[in-house]
Order: structure tokens, then C-alpha cells, then sequence
């Protein structure tokens, strides 16, 4: 009946081990969160921006606003969903702070040019866009520092 008992026992960190896998999984309190917020922020400010510039009879400023739009929503929709269904806790091992640290960046710099580009060419939608372009600086500016803060610290990025 007790015959080789010992041998048969269940390792306990083996166990803690199993439960502990990174899964997938949706994360409803993401959206309530800074960085949830933020990034809805910036898609509402680059999809509102993206109306009025169409709204807009300037010629040239569109074409710069149209890839901006283009690229900062596509990325930043991605990153978002990323967060949301944490693919970012499974794939730990890249450095996201860093690259959405440098995409800030890269967006801000850009908005900039692009807002005030478009202030200056059209009329009162050229201001409208000049505005939401500013709301999406603040925001990636915002997103940016804290993903600084995380990467400088050596915070997980979730």
C-alpha cells in the first residue's frame, strides 16, 4: 500500500510554475487606467484631425496629415490592443517601454510640423486641426515621458 511513497510526492514549485504562465486574456481595467486613457486620447485626436483636415480645402498640409494619421493610428491601435489583451506580459522580453518611448517622439515631432503646417494654410477648419493636433501632442508628449520613466527604472511594461 505505502510501497515507494517518497518517490511518488508532487513538487510544489513545479506546480506554482504551471499557474504562473503568461496567458492571453481581455483586460477591462486597462481602459480605466493613465496609459488605457491616454491611448484612446490620441486615437480620438488623430481621427478627429484625420475629419477635419478632410473637411479642409488646403492641398498639401492633407497629404502630410493623411500618412501622419495613417501611421500614429495604425501603431498606436496596435499598441492598444497589445495592452488590452496582454501580448505585451507574454512577450516581456522585448523593450516596449523604449520603443513607444522613441514612437512618441517620432509622433510628436511630427504633429508639430503637421498642426502648424495646417493652422497656417486653411482657415477655421486649419485651426480646429491645429487644436486637435495639440491635444495629440500633449498626449503621446504624456505617454511618452511615462514610458521614459518605466524603461529608466526597468519597469515591466505591464
Amino acid at each position: 500500500m505505502f510501497d515507494n511513497y517518497p518517490n511518488h510526492q508532487v513538487n510544489v514549485e513545479a506546480a506554482n510554475q504551471t499557474t504562473n504562465q503568461k496567458v492571453l486574456r481581455f483586460d477591462r481595467s486597462y481602459l480605466k487606467s493613465l496609459p488605457g486613457i491616454l491611448k484612446i486620447c490620441q486615437v480620438v485626436c488623430n481621427t478627429l484631425g484625420f475629419i477635419l483636415i478632410k473637411v479642409s480645402t488646403a492641398f498639401i498640409s492633407p497629404i502630410f496629415y493623411n500618412i501622419l494619421y495613417w501611421v500614429a493610428n495604425i501603431i498606436t491601435l496596435f499598441l492598444f490592443l497589445m495592452y488590452l489583451f496582454h501580448f505585451v506580459e507574454k512577450y516581456d522580453r522585448l523593450p516596449w517601454h523604449k520603443y513607444e518611448f522613441f514612437f512618441s517622439g517620432i509622433v510628436v515631432l511630427a504633429y508639430i510640423g503637421t498642426s502648424i503646417f495646417a493652422a497656417t494654410l486653411a482657415e477655421s477648419t486649419g485651426y480646429a486641426v491645429g487644436f486637435f493636433g495639440f491635444c495629440a501632442i500633449v498626449a503621446y508628449t504624456f505617454d511618452g515621458y511615462l514610458k521614459y520613466k518605466g524603461w529608466k527604472r526597468g519597469l515591466p511594461p505591464q
